[in-house]
């Protein structure tokens, strides 16, 4: 069977056109269901100790701190991003630690673009230096 060169034609452009479909619409769509997480989601740490949290399920992340004076990121954006501590507090003190994804949710096939925001928490205790790490634990 010979094809001539519009019906090549016609069935690249048939191609293409299915496969922007299903790159448009299958994707974002399906993540903007799922909750987005940070592993791990808790740790405790002692003055320059430092945890490395993952943030999953999502596209674009941000993170922030609840308390700057807790300690730092080395990034606010991304993926990935170590946390140190910079205190060495009397007392157990907890940062909570959020990262937020947001994308935009257009899934209907109109213009106009509705952000979706997804959140998640990790929660680092802040421990003195000098506290047992055992005791700690165990009278939580």
């Amino acid at each position: 069977m010979k094809y001539g060169k519009s019906g090549v034609v016609s069935a690249a452009w048939a191609s293409a056109a299915l496969l922007m479909i299903v790159f448009l619409c299958g994707c974002e769509v399906d993540s903007a269901a799922r909750k987005i997480e940070v592993r791990p989601d808790s740790a405790t740490l002692r003055y320059g100790e430092s945890v490395t949290l993952t943030a999953y399920n999502g596209y674009v992340y941000e993170w922030s701190l609840q308390n700057e004076t807790y300690g730092k990121l080395s990034s606010r954006s991304g993926m990935m991003v170590t946390y140190t501590s910079i205190t060495d507090p009397t007392s157990p003190q907890v940062q909570i630690i959020t990262v937020t994804s947001t994308f935009s949710d257009n899934d209907s096939g109109s213009t106009s673009s509705n952000p979706v925001s997804h959140t998640a928490e990790a929660y680092i205790t802040h421990i003195p230096a000098t506290s047992d790490l055992a005791s700690v634990s165990s009278s939580s």
